[in-house]
């Protein structure tokens, strides 16, 4: 039989569980927000060896034995 103290304590175990799952959805937006910024920084890391190995590319002669030099 469905009483009003049962109903109501079926009410305090909702409330908990909606308790529980804001704050769980507040933790994986910040955590989401973590990982953005991480992204970010991984890409930004990438971007600048792609970079790098372009100005190692533009630095090497560009044929063996060319020193850089022209000597005609």
């Amino acid at each position: 039989m469905i009483t009003r103290d049962s109903i109501e304590k079926r009410k305090e175990t909702l409330s908990e569980d909606i308790k529980n799952v804001k704050l769980r959805l507040e933790e994986y937006e910040k955590k989401k927000l973590e990982d953005i910024a991480l992204l970010n920084g991984l890409s930004g890391a990438f971007q600048q060896c792609d970079i790098f190995l372009q100005e190692l590319n533009n630095d090497e002669p560009e044929m063996a034995g060319d020193d850089g030099n022209e000597s005609s």
